[in-house]
């Protein structure tokens, strides 16, 4: 993995860009620009867009605060997941669970929105 310093403000990737790589957060704050959820230190982001079918972001994330964010390219996260069956069946376990955290989010979202609308 490569580091990445980031500064507040700086757009790390765009919803629909590329997904050519996934991080780690490893200090500072960032959160994901459509939801505003944040994304704490240790955890993985923008692991979704490398297994969509057409390898697009489905958020943006943005720096809250200056920090740091380890790089795992698509290449090497392929590699990884071929070589090391853990890393694998944890990369699946982690891209599984954030689908359920966001639809969740959604459902939430909805029912509070008809509850307004009643």
């Amino acid at each position: 993995m490569t580091h990445r310093r980031c500064r507040k403000g700086d757009v790390i990737f765009r919803r629909a860009d590329i997904a050519d790589a996934m991080y780690v957060v490893a200090s500072g704050e960032f959160r994901l620009m459509e939801t505003f959820v944040a994304i704490d230190v240790g955890q993985i982001v923008g692991e979704i867009g490398l297994l969509t079918q057409d390898q697009k972001r489905t958020q943006g994330l943005e720096c809250v605060r200056d920090g740091e964010l380890l790089v795992a390219t698509y290449a090497q996260v392929k590699e990884l997941y071929y070589q090391n069956p853990e890393f694998g069946f944890y990369f699946l376990k982690l891209v599984s669970r954030r689908l359920l955290e966001n639809i969740a989010t959604l459902e939430s979202e909805i029912a509070r929105l008809n509850a307004d609308a009643a």
